[in-house]
């Protein structure tokens, strides 16, 4: 098919053939090829680093769990999914090459996000070079154009290096899952976009070929994108605005005849061309869109936050100091790149439009803008390379400078920080694997950490994901499913995660709370693992009254233990019975305290009554509260007696203890039970 214009002339063919050409996709000087290997370099090293120390999180669990099944099961599993099937193909095979460890699960994604990075360089230099029509094409015009070509590279060199260190991108390419992926195809979906523009408005192409080339390539890719990610869609939205603004911009004036308008029919059957290819996947894609509640932030918040993110990622908190900085980057990119900025502006705020429109805006949803991570890297690039003012050149070096201080910040917290580490299955499963205890039973309260958990634990039937299905559990339910479970194990070991979204009541808790004696209660990551020692029948009856006031307000009527003689590593047992005359206005913390015979403190455990279910500013006065503790003896404590003691203190200020009045005076720990450890 002839794309020529009609004024396009066989001479005018013939002067093109003969003037030297540069093309917007040029290879860089030596000097600067070894500068790109050395950011390549750069970002390999960060995002293999400690690449397998933290264990898989949930959705990694999905990702290895699934992958490892046939490619039948793989896509029917995602058609229930909340992602496409492709990232899950891919890992399918990828697995066979690198293995089923972390490192190599995990691989797939640095070996996406690495690409992110050389094409990143390619777009800064393609958006840096501006085409000139062919009447100014002369020699002086040459020399001109070599020198953009020089910026062009400066600006890809940059953006890349802002790339190669990104804490978003380098932390989503280290995690088995399709953001690094989703990332990658953005990118290069947006190259090929430019390559075929390059072939299709280039006045002085005598050839339609090559177009189809670099357009099928576009179709393909832009179809993964769609396969990897349904916020894909933000990217198409870009390149159709991106497209048409060239195409309005590219028309002459006054309007005559030219090939702009074939060119908006070749765009229209690329896109038709895409849609046909996802065409099979579209039912299930518009199934994915609830009918959830959106709940939106401010503009202005919104806008800070992901600026923030995009610049510093999630390791780091928010600086004012270095968010103006980066705005001092962006508005002077915006002043001297111009028309060169539609492309990474659109880039940016296409998506940042599209989460706030789907209600997307929370944290969990930032890593759907690796979309945006190249645009955001040229934008602010552009600041240093496309400026001719010496002063304002000076000042985007010295704040690029600063930025980097900033990003090694997030880096080295997302490496060595346990504030921001993943949920570490890999220990709780090993924990449980240690203490080897012969009727263990393991809950999990939301079904999608099964994967996590059992890529590590081998399941025998005795890992229970609880509530089951999808909708939302119901007392009764629970009841029965928890009681079987109790009735089989002794020991319980609960994993808690997403209780907002799976059991906002937070049955399954209360109910453990309730029959069960929860002996440690810690988080890990952000999920909490709890411990259970399960009893042959529930106390509802006092052992032991003693009617010992607390302090003012508080009555213990008494209390009921379990065994006294026990082994390392077994539970204490012990339920207490609280009384109140009046509303209580301060939350406090039971304490229990195991001392040897030399006073020293080898166990304790603290915790709010039930399980901090039964806060003492919620106990109705007069009416008794049942209140289930355990201990947990150290798997290393040396036979010998042992004293428990009991306390409470006031949370707000853990050295304030109530005083206790008994017989013998008053005391700030009572004395319970000797407590016999036996080999």
């Amino acid at each position: 098919m002839n794309l020529k214009p009609k004024d396009f002339t066989a001479e005018d063919a013939e002067i093109a053939e003969k003037k030297p050409k540069i093309s917007h996709f040029s290879v860089p000087s030596v000097a600067k090829q070894y500068l790109l290997v050395a950011i390549l370099l750069l970002a390999f090293g960060l995002q293999v680093h400690n690449l397998e120390v933290q264990s898989f999180w949930n959705d990694e669990g999905n990702s290895a769990r699934l992958s490892e099944r046939s490619i039948p099961l793989i896509i029917e599993g995602t058609a229930s999914d909340i992602h496409p099937p492709l990232y899950y193909l891919l890992l399918h095979q990828w697995r066979k090459l690198a293995g089923d460890s972390e490192f190599g699960l995990r691989s797939l994604s640095v070996f996406a996000g690495l690409l992110v990075v050389p094409l990143t360089f390619v777009l800064g230099r393609a958006l840096s070079v501006s085409k000139r029509p062919l009447q100014q094409q002369e020699k002086a015009e040459h020399r001109v154009t070599q020198r953009r070509h020089r910026g062009a590279q400066r600006l890809g060199l940059v953006a890349a290096g802002l790339v190669a260190i990104n804490p978003g991108l380098v932390y989503y390419s280290q995690e088995t899952r399709m953001y690094a992926l989703l990332g990658l195809w953005a990118v290069l979906s947006t190259v090929l976009l430019l390559r075929w523009w390059s072939v299709i408005g280039n006045r002085l192409s005598v050839s339609g070929n090559r177009q189809w080339w670099w357009g099928g390539a576009y179709v393909l890719c832009a179809a993964a994108g769609l396969y990897t990610h349904y916020f894909f869609p933000a990217v198409l939205l870009v390149h159709n605005l991106f497209v048409l603004i060239k195409i309005i911009q590219s028309l002459p004036k006054p309007l005559t005849s030219n090939h702009f308008p074939l060119t908006i029919k070749h765009w229209s059957f690329l896109m038709l061309a895409t849609l046909l290819l996802y065409a099979p996947w579209l039912p299930t894609f518009w199934v994915q869109f609830g009918s959830d509640p959106i709940n939106r932030p401010g503009v202005g918040e919104l806008v800070t936050a992901v600026a923030h993110f995009l610049t510093f990622g999630q390791t780091i908190e928010p600086e004012a100091s270095l968010l103006w900085l980066v705005a001092g980057l962006l508005g002077i990119g915006l002043v001297y790149a111009r028309s060169k900025l539609i492309l990474p502006v659109l880039g940016v705020l296409i998506p940042l439009v599209m989460m706030y429109a789907t209600g997307t805006t929370g944290r969990e949803y930032y890593k759907f803008l690796m979309v945006a991570v190249p645009f955001w890297a040229i934008w602010l690039g552009a600041a240093l390379t496309e400026t001719n003012q010496r002063g304002f050149r000076l000042l985007a070096g010295v704040l690029l400078l600063v930025l980097p201080w900033g990003m090694l910040q997030s880096l080295q917290n997302m490496y060595a920080d346990p504030a921001y580490a993943r949920a570490d299955y890999r220990a709780m499963a090993q924990r449980i694997l240690a203490e080897d205890h012969p009727d263990a039973g393991i809950i999990l309260n939301a079904a999608n950490q099964w994967e996590a958990f059992t890529y590590y634990f081998p399941d025998d039937g005795n890992v229970f994901p609880l509530p089951e299905g999808r909708s939302r559990p119901n007392p009764a339910d629970i009841d029965a499913a928890l009681s079987q479970i109790a009735a089989q194990h002794n020991r319980i070991y609960a994993i808690f995660w997403g209780e907002a979204q799976r059991d906002p009541e937070r049955l399954v808790e209360r109910w453990l709370d309730a029959h069960a004696f929860k002996a440690t209660d810690e988080w890990v990551g952000d999920v909490r693992f709890v411990t259970y020692a399960v009893p042959s029948a529930p106390a509802t009856e006092m052992a032991t009254a003693v009617s010992l006031p607390f302090g003012e307000n508080i009555v213990l009527d008494g209390y009921t233990l379990g065994e006294t003689i026990l082994q390392p590593g077994d539970i204490v047992e012990v339920t207490l019975f609280w009384e109140t005359a009046v509303p209580l206005q301060n939350r406090y913390k039971v304490f229990l305290h195991l001392l040897d015979e030399n006073g020293n403190l080898v166990s304790q455990r603290d915790s709010e009554p039930g399980g901090g279910l039964a806060l003492t500013t919620t106990w109705p006065p007069g009416t008794v509260v049942l209140d289930n503790h355990g201990l947990l003896l150290p798997s290393d404590l040396p036979p010998g007696s042992y004293r428990l003691l009991l306390g409470l203190y006031d949370l707000a200020n853990p050295t304030n203890r109530l005083p206790i009045t008994t017989p013998d005076g008053a005391t700030d720990a009572y004395l319970l039970t000797t407590i016999i450890v036996e080999e």
